[in-house]
């Protein structure tokens, strides 16, 4: 005959445990929330109301560690209840064995892991980006609170002090979801040393707080950033007067602008389980792989474009250019030859001669034009082909330097013919050097080498070396950045899920381990019971976190590690229920 379920008792323990478990996850969360808020209010960056909203948000990322510990304490003090009142003897007696009276703990272990597996995957990156952006992403409650505390705003070595400040609200004409009144302002700026170069003051100032899709640029200008959220502060000061070599004294259109950087593009803590699939597929999805790949794209179309120029050269005699202003810009000769450098002697991947026009007369012609379509005919003695130095992902287009050396300047008639020297009655003046900077080729074809995935710009740039060896001093580094960053990005995703998978699994252990823990132990004190269960635990998650940062750096060889402080709890529980059993 078959022993009948112990439902009843089951259900008793559940309600026993569950709300052991739930008070104490309460108490838990709050008070961690609280914690995780006292230094953003210190510092100024949260108000009274932004606090409790903080700390609303904080309670379920605080769930990951809550929640185990908590499960681990209700599942000690309820078991632990049910063996001091004798309880556990008088179930023994009527046939119901220890590993029976455990259901409860399992099934509730069960419960808890995979809810705090649903929430380490989908929800707590929600909420902690929603943290982030309360304290970091709001603009103008940084430069609000920092002007009432008497400190500077930052803007890379430039520091603005302000007396006063004043919320005016939106600005429908700008287009600004903020503006901002700045009184008595002075603004400092510093060298790489932190000493200060100039200063100057401002009677007032406007700012504007506009959401944007931009960065800055390596020469201060604003790029786009590829559609991510940002935010541009623009400060326009009325009467500025400023001292220093590096500071304009005066000037009604003075406006500085800069742009507060995006604070999760690059933390995997913020990307929920689907996220992190889309990562394995695309890596480039986060900024700074984005970077490489950009920087790779354009490092090969620059390669492309060497190779179109030289054979546009090779069999028109014609290379068609556009300066930054849209002018077209024509250069005149027959190829392109690599140079070397005078260093180290090997290939300048930077840097081509230009062939003269016809052998043995070193002839090479730039035609440009000027204001109102003047055109300019430029001869030079020699001439090279600059391509800018170091990888930037900021380039939409593969820009290009004429260095034009010992050029003149020949006259041309009204039809654009050239005029020599004794027709205009004036002899031309020569000059040693002459770069034409910022050309774009005619024919760049960087706009389709930025649409390619990082794999796909990968093979085309292995592809490119092994076709042409020499342009591995081009494209090598950056395939190299490229792939470093991809590994080191995949480990810390990989990381990032096996730290969820292991934390959730633990939970489920936790609980067994203070079950366990309760039962051998009925004649010791709660606390001293909880902390035979508390310690082994607090060893697990801190092996847990060693291990998550052993695999972001090192790959697979952390993953050991990170379980091992899981698989020593499981064992621990094991023998503490065989040694259970036994007596």
């Amino acid at each position: 005959m078959l022993r009948r379920l112990p439902l009843t008792l089951w259900l008793y323990v559940l309600g026993d445990l569950w709300k052991l478990v739930l008070l104490t996850t309460g108490v838990l969360v709050t008070v961690i929330a609280f914690a995780a808020a006292v230094k953003p209010l210190a510092d100024g960056k949260l108000g009274p109301e932004d606090t409790l909203t903080f700390m609303l948000l904080a309670m379920v990322p605080m769930l990951q560690y809550a929640l185990p510990f908590a499960a681990c304490f209700g599942a000690t003090l309820a078991y632990h209840r049910i063996a001091t009142d004798n309880e556990l003897t008088a179930v023994h007696a009527g046939g119901i064995s220890h590993r029976a009276m455990l259901v409860p703990a399992v099934l509730s272990g069960l419960v808890l892991a995979g809810l705090l597996l649903t929430l380490s995957n989908s929800v707590i990156p929600r909420f902690l980006k929603g943290m982030s952006e309360l304290v970091a992403q709001d603009a103008a409650k940084i430069i609000v609170n920092s002007v009432q505390r008497g400190e500077a705003l930052r803007m890379d070595n430039t520091l603005i002090y302000a007396d006063k400040v004043l919320r005016l609200g939106p600005d429908e004409l700008s287009g600004a979801y903020e503006r901002l009144w700045l009184g008595g302002l002075l603004v400092v700026r510093t060298n790489e040393e932190g000493q200060i170069e100039s200063q100057g003051t401002a009677t007032n100032a406007s700012v504007w707080l506009r959401r944007t899709s931009i960065v800055r640029g390596p020469r201060g200008q604003l790029v786009e950033s590829g559609g991510k959220p940002m935010t541009e502060v623009v400060i326009k000061p009325t009467n500025p007067i400023g001292l220093g070599a590096t500071f304009r004294a005066s000037g009604a259109d003075m406006v500085w602008s800069f742009v507060l950087p995006n604070a999760f593009g690059d933390n995997v803590k913020f990307l929920s389980f689907s996220e992190l699939q889309r990562v394995r597929a695309e890596p480039a999805v986060i900024d700074r792989v984005d970077k490489d790949r950009r920087s790779l794209a354009v490092g090969l179309a620059q390669c492309d474009v060497m190779d179109r120029i030289n054979s546009s050269l090779r069999t028109t005699g014609v290379a068609r250019f556009e300066d930054p202003f849209k002018a077209a810009v024509v250069l005149r000769g027959s190829g392109l030859r690599p140079t070397r450098s005078k260093v180290d002697g090997k290939r300048d991947a930077n840097v081509y001669q230009i062939l003269p026009l016809t052998t043995g007369t070193r002839k090479i012609v730039v035609e440009t034009t000027q204001g109102e379509g003047k055109p300019i005919r430029q001869e030079a003695a020699d001439g090279y082909v600059r391509l800018p130095s170091g990888a930037n992902p900021d380039r939409r287009a593969a820009s290009v330097t004429l260095q034009l050396e010992k050029v003149a300047a020949v006259p041309v008639g009204p039809e654009g013919e050239v005029q020599s020297p004794e027709e205009v009655g004036a002899g031309r003046g020569e000059l040693e050097q002459k770069p034409i900077p910022d050309l774009t080729f005619a024919d760049d074809q960087a706009a389709t080498f930025l649409t390619h995935s990082t794999r796909e710009i990968a093979r085309l740039a292995e592809k490119r070396m092994a076709d042409k060896p020499g342009d591995q001093v081009v494209l090598g580094p950056q395939l190299a950045s490229m792939r470093n960053d991809i590994k080191e990005l995949l480990n810390e995703v990989l990381s990032k899920e096996q730290e969820r998978y292991a934390m959730s699994f633990a939970c489920l252990v936790m609980v067994l381990v203070g079950s366990v823990m309760a039962m051998r132990l009925r004649d010791a004190l709660p606390l001293t019971v909880y902390l035979w269960a508390f310690f082994p635990a607090l060893a697990t998650v801190l092996a847990i976190s060693g291990g998550q940062q052993l695999t972001h750096g090192s790959g697979m060889i952390g993953l050991p590690v990170l379980w091992a402080g899981v698989a020593a709890l499981s064992a621990f529980a094991v023998v503490e229920f065989i040694r259970l059993k036994r007596h």
